[in-house]
């Protein structure tokens, strides 16, 4: 599934973008960024995706510069910073697919906990590691569910949005499409190649 969950990378991004990766400050309880600040950051990202890629779908362009800043990011940054950001972009992807997506659906009238099964599945040792690199923090990854949250939910309107243009389906049916297809679509549901390696290496 060529769009499904492909904004997993936008809030690590995002995050990551502002708090600057030298040490992640944040996550040291100094400088914590808002929902306010999250949304900005996305917003600046989306107007350079449009600026960028004009002939591509909104989520297609977002992913496309959030990918790049965020491999930049982590060329820069030192190996317990990757594994820490790598851990935030994680978590991101994880509250999407298991929280915001499925509660998108709900609204709907479609219940996606098959799908949000499958994801689990599909990337236990992902998250693991995720919860691993949190153990020592003295911060709970539940905090990056209530600063980005708001962004989330956008960016799975937007996504579900594209995957149901490419199918040509309704929203209802879009959200069974993840239901019929739930272990394809939580293999698709990749972390960026460099990201996966810095927190499966942690």
């Amino acid at each position: 599934m060529k769009n499904a969950g492909i904004t997993v990378i936008l809030i690590g991004a995002a995050v990551a973008g502002f708090a600057g990766y030298e040490g992640f400050k944040w996550l040291a309880k100094q400088n914590q960024p808002t929902a306010a600040d999250v949304t900005k950051e996305v917003d600046a990202l989306r107007a350079e995706a449009a600026q960028k890629h004009p002939g591509m779908s909104q989520t297609d362009a977002m992913k496309e510069v959030a990918a790049a800043k965020a491999g930049d990011m982590m060329r820069k940054a030192s190996p317990g910073e990757r594994a820490q950001m790598a851990a935030n972009v994680f978590y991101g992807s994880y509250f999407m697919n298991t929280r915001v997506r499925p509660a998108w659906c709900r609204q709907r009238g479609v219940d996606i906990a098959p799908f949000a099964s499958a994801y689990e599945r599909a990337h236990g040792a992902e998250l693991s590691k995720a919860k691993a690199a949190y153990a020592g923090t003295g911060r709970s990854p539940e905090e990056i569910l209530a600063i980005v949250e708001p962004e989330l939910r956008r960016m799975v309107e937007q996504d579900m949005k594209d995957v149901g243009n490419s199918l040509k389906l309704t929203p209802e049916k879009t959200c069974t499409a993840f239901n019929e297809n739930a272990d394809a679509f939580a293999r698709a549901i990749q972390l960026p190649p460099e990201i996966r390696q810095a927190l499966l290496a942690s």
